[in-house]
């Protein structure tokens, strides 16, 4: 990989100079910024000046943060798993049934955490030049969800570079499911709109981040490793029940969390720019549960997708007191999961 740095979306004059090569914009990429301006949504948002310095010192990224919090995700994944198992093999039938439904639910939240990471490692958010940004993700998050960081790369950074527009990945899945639909619904009606919609969804995520067979097969390596390392601290009986638990959490409770989260981070019909077409999702349940690792902050990545993970929250608030008067009182968001988008951090 070159020395050279190289911005994974269209370069705007507002940029950091340490993203482009020997502070200066190559042909290439000016060629690419002008395709993107004819193709995809306009930005819609402008850094003030004061907060550049800010900005650069928030695209720092932190390799050994990044990999233990992905190791810290896998191990509550396998922990959960492991330990529902257990409480089948000691605890009475009703009190290790209840184990098992709080331990899928945890391992579903894990395993879209995981998918997050992939999401950063995908911007060379773990690492900004060097091996270990792919190969770490890869092993420690992509393989338990999957997914390779390069495969994901490919489609998302078109949805980048071409939001809104038909080659965009995302609005095609949006038309295709109708996700914008689900905006404000009651409980009841959210239930049956992610129920109709799953066993289709759930096959078409792994189409759009082009999951190939190799994948399949190194995915399936991965648990093989953990289940039998399970088998060999325990027994074949528990192994089973963690895999069990594991199947549950990955084809149900995963794919679900993933669309309450893909649902709310766009309005394609509504806005009409980068900024004002992404909503940031900023209640508990969507730090907590939904966009873990400052995933929910969807209206800042959009405008500089090299934020790592670690920064997007404090840049977030210090560019709300900074700029009140158009990011803070402008942006669009949410508190609770797929209600109406409000307007204005006050709202």
């Amino acid at each position: 990989m070159s020395d050279t740095l190289i911005a994974d979306v269209p370069l705007q004059p507002e940029d950091p100079r340490e993203w482009q090569p020997s502070g200066k914009v190559s042909q290439a990429q000016e060629l690419r910024a002008a395709e993107t301006a004819q193709r995809g949504l306009p930005r819609g948002y402008k850094l003030p000046a004061a907060a550049r310095p800010i900005l650069t010192a928030a695209a720092k990224t932190d390799l050994r943060r990044s990999t233990l919090t992905a190791v810290g995700d896998a191990a509550l994944f396998i922990g959960a798993g492991v330990t529902a198992a257990l409480a089948h093999a000691v605890l009475p039938s009703a009190l290790a049934w209840a184990i098992s439904l709080v331990a899928i639910v945890v391992m579903g939240r894990s395993g879209r955490a995981l998918e997050c990471m992939v999401h950063e490692a995908s911007h060379r958010n773990w690492q900004r030049q060097g091996r270990w940004n792919d190969l770490l993700a890869n092993v420690l998050a992509g393989f338990p969800t999957a997914s390779q960081v390069g495969e994901y790369r490919r489609s998302h950074m078109v949805h980048h570079a071409r939001l809104g527009s038909d080659d965009d990945p995302d609005i095609i899945r949006y038309e295709q499911f109708d996700l914008e639909a689900m905006t404000g619904l009651s409980g009841g009606q959210l239930v049956k709109g992610v129920v109709r919609r799953l066993p289709a969804y759930n096959w078409s995520w792994y189409t759009a981040i082009g999951t190939s067979a190799v994948t399949l097969l190194l995915s399936g390596a991965w648990y093989a490793v953990v289940v039998g390392a399970v088998a060999l601290a325990g027994d074949m009986r528990l192994a089973l029940l963690t895999w069990a638990h594991m199947l549950v959490a990955f084809g149900l409770v995963l794919p679900v969390i993933r669309m309450l989260g893909e649902a709310g981070e766009h309005r394609f019909i509504a806005g009409n720019t980068a900024f004002n077409a992404t909503i940031s999702n900023l209640g508990w349940a969507h730090r907590w549960i939904i966009h873990p690792h400052g995933d929910g902050h969807h209206s800042l990545h959009h405008l500089w997708s090299s934020v790592p993970h670690h920064q997007i929250r404090k840049m977030h608030l210090t560019l709300a007191e900074l700029d009140a008067d158009n990011f803070a009182a402008n942006i669009q968001w949410r508190k609770k999961v797929l209600e109406n988008v409000r307007t204005g951090l006050d709202a």
